[in-house]
């Protein structure tokens, strides 16, 4: 059955790296759980195909057989799915406002250089905010940092007041 540790274990969050995926495979394990309880003479296999997408059951069938689950041991199945509801509320919140819409590419750099860097039972929320210019604002267990052009270009014309004005003349 799964371990205290099964997210690590079996890298779920290799597959989850934002906030969305999470919700969303969240989702999926509440799909599973609801169509165990109505189904009626199924496996778990149909279970999958009819309430996940493809992702989220190509993880929960590796997390089945790394469990050696039966196809039809729906007791187990559900503890399994019980205990990883549990473990996914435990995951923290990376979260980064930035001037652009990153790409695949920029989300995998980011969530790569994250999980090396801060561990790996934390996800990313990424939002889009024009006003920063560049840069990113990030915020993360409770603790706010401001990477954004617009706080360095404010700090430059705060400080070089006197300057900017002179020439302004």
């Amino acid at each position: 059955m799964a371990s205290e540790n099964s997210l690590l274990q079996y890298d779920i969050l290799g597959y989850i790296k934002t906030l969305d995926q999470l919700e969303d495979f969240s989702l999926g394990i509440d799909n599973v759980l609801s169509g165990l309880f109505t189904a009626t003479n199924k496996n778990i296999e149909e279970i999958l195909d009819k309430t996940v997408g493809k992702s989220t059951a190509d993880v929960l069938r590796k997390l089945i057989v790394e469990n050696k689950i039966d196809s039809s041991d729906f007791s187990s199945l559900e503890k399994l799915l019980n205990e990883l509801k549990e473990e996914l509320k435990k995951v923290k919140v990376l979260k980064i406002s930035l001037a652009i819409d990153p790409s695949k590419e920029r989300i995998e750099h980011i969530f790569d250089w994250v999980r090396e860097n801060l561990g790996k039972e934390i996800v990313l929320d990424i939002d889009k905010d024009e006003s920063i210019l560049a840069g990113a604002i990030i915020s993360f267990n409770g603790r706010y940092k401001d990477f954004s052009l617009r706080r360095n270009l404010g700090e430059i014309f705060k400080n070089k007041k006197a300057e900017i004005m002179n020439f302004a003349k």
